[in-house]
Order: structure tokens, then sequence, then C-alpha cells
């Protein structure tokens, strides 16, 4: 559960994610290997699981995300990225399909970790 001033946050992030997708400052990491469900599969194949086609197509998801869709405010520890920001994770039923997204904002634009169906508990 999110608190009062963390969901001004996820709100803040969420404006920013709009204007910088509007202005195509966007990446999706899709060279990752997933295992999910104990299965293998990559980034884009875990699209294609989830009914989308294009690459492209995962902003207008993320451009629908409110406060309420977010799950959890982390730190990033990948090393690679800017340790220092944050990273805000969503979910969010994508054609009939829970979805677990992961978002960050570096000085390239929105950052997309994943979005991929959440593991099965």
């Amino acid at each position: 559960m999110l608190s009062t001033l963390d969901k001004d946050a996820v709100n803040s992030f969420l404006n920013i994610c709009k204007k910088e997708i509007k202005r195509k400052r966007c990446i999706f990491v899709d060279y990752r290997i997933l295992e999910i469900n104990g299965k293998k599969i990559s980034a884009k194949q875990a699209l294609i699981d989830i009914g989308i086609m294009k690459i492209s197509d995962i902003w207008n998801y993320v451009l629908k995300l409110t406060k309420e869709d977010c799950i959890k405010i982390d730190h990033d520890r990948d090393y690679l990225r800017d340790m220092n920001s944050e990273i805000y994770i969503f979910r969010k039923v994508i054609n009939g399909k829970d979805v677990y997204i992961k978002l960050t904002i570096n000085d390239k634009g929105v950052l997309c970790i994943s979005f991929h169906e959440s593991y099965k508990r």
C-alpha cells in the first residue's frame, strides 16, 4: 500500500512520463531474457504473449497508467543504469492478462525495463 506521499510521487512521475512519451523520448529494454512461470522467453515474446505485436504499442498502455496501478516504488539496483533513480512498478490488466510494468526515467527519457505477464504464485 502506497502512502499519500508516494501517490503524489507516482502522479508526478506519470506526468513526466506522458510528456516524454509524447516527445518520443521512450525506450523499451527488449534485449532481456525473462523467466516467467518456469519458462525462459525474450522480452519481445513476452509482449506477444499478452497480445502486443509492436513495441511501440506499449507506450499507449503506459499513457493510461494511473497512480492506483502503481504497486511499489523501489531504487534502481542496476549499475548499468543510474542507481540513484527510482523504479516505479505497476500492475495492469491488459488483454485479460495481469501485466507487470517497471519504469524509470533517465537522461534519454522513459525507460521501460519490464512489460510482461505477472509471475504466478
